[in-house]
């Protein structure tokens, strides 16, 4: 007798699960726990706990240069934007998840198509909103109200110890300045963050257009050497 043909996948699959109760479709507003599975180039797939699969803009997870920080396997936490029978489960990665993976989160309402993106590392710019003995609070440009509204610590802000913070940044005075953290709706920014970039850019720029000049003439004295044989 020949052996019986080999169950498909799908058929095993029913068998295990006939008799479990049918699981709960996460609703709408829902946070939940999602697992990668797939990456397409218009939509990263996910799988959540209750078995369910749904898809997220490759955009809520897009880093300022467009490259995307996603791997299958990756646990993502993100909450329910919307339900469709045709298009399935939409989700958005939470603020939190957003800022781990380097990407940028709206500032304000995230409804707002025009909405302000910032993400960890970027450069913004603003103009001083507020001067406080602990520091000074930029209005990042294109933004309105406290959501926009990030705190330059006094380590941040590269001045001496004692020095007048209000004579220093009059407000109004525009400023750029590195976003270190975004947490609790709470955005931290630092002016000393940003300059040690930009020197260190410099540096490097510098050492790169040495190498390439290839070696040079050396001392003075290795000069006259030379012209001397």
């Amino acid at each position: 007798m020949s052996d019986p043909p080999e169950k498909s996948f799908a058929a095993l699959f029913e068998e295990a699960n006939r008799g479990a109760p049918p699981r709960r479709r996460p609703r709408v507003g829902e946070t939940v726990d999602a697992v990668v599975v797939q990456i397409g180039r218009e939509a990263v797939f996910v799988e959540l706990e209750s078995r369910q699969q749904g898809f997220i803009d490759p955009a809520d997870l897009q880093r300022p240069d467009g490259a995307l920080h996603a791997a299958v396997g990756d646990r993502i936490r993100a909450r329910i934007a919307s339900s469709d029978p045709e298009a399935g489960l939409r989700l958005v990665p939470t603020l939190e998840a957003a800022v781990a993976a380097g990407a940028g989160v709206p500032i304000g309402p995230a409804e707002r198509p025009e909405a302000v993106k910032i993400a960890v590392g970027m450069s913004v710019t603003g103009e001083v909103s507020r001067v406080e003995s602990y520091g000074v609070f930029l209005q990042i440009a294109g933004t309105k109200g406290r959501a926009g509204r990030g705190l330059i610590p006094l380590a941040e802000l590269g001045v001496p110890r004692g020095a007048d913070l209000r004579k220093g940044f009059p407000l109004g005075t525009k400023l750029p300045a590195k976003v270190l953290q975004v947490a609790d709706g709470k955005i931290t920014l630092s002016l000393r963050a940003l300059k040690d970039d930009e020197e260190r850019a410099q540096f490097e720029g510098f050492r790169d257009s040495e190498k390439a000049a290839g070696p040079g003439f050396g001392t003075f004295g290795d000069l006259l050497k030379r012209t001397r044989k």
